[in-house]
């Protein structure tokens, strides 16, 4: 009985250690294909509790997927993309995952011109 509450205490204490990213900034430069990601995700220790996933999706089909082992620094964790496939109204989705516990999402329709959103 004794393991069976150590094991539930760690279960649920586990997902409080971990949070969701905070928010990510898509870039996306129409000229040159170029999708800049930066996931802002405060963490004390990046290479404890960093962004471990990135998927990119373009109109809803995976286009790329990245792992990481640890992340950039204690406040983001950023990546750039080359999606040659993008078109006038396409849309980009970026999925941001936190190795404990979360997940964000924000997506970005592609203009002839240079685009910029932050999703919070």
């Amino acid at each position: 009985m004794k393991v069976f509450f150590i094991a539930v205490m760690i279960f649920i204490a586990v997902p409080l250690t971990g949070h969701t990213p905070k928010n990510i900034g898509l870039d996306y430069d129409a000229e040159t294909g170029m999708l800049s990601v930066e996931i802002k995700h405060g963490v004390n220790d990046p290479l404890k509790h960093f962004i471990n996933k990135v998927v990119v999706e373009l109109d809803g089909k995976k286009h790329v997927e990245q792992y990481f082992g640890k992340q950039a620094d204690g406040e983001n964790q950023r990546a750039i993309y080359k999606i040659i496939d993008a078109e006038e109204g396409s849309t980009l989705t970026v999925i941001a995952y936190c190795n404990i516990s979360g997940r964000r999402k924000a997506d970005l329709e592609v203009t002839l011109k240079k685009d910029e959103v932050i999703k919070d």
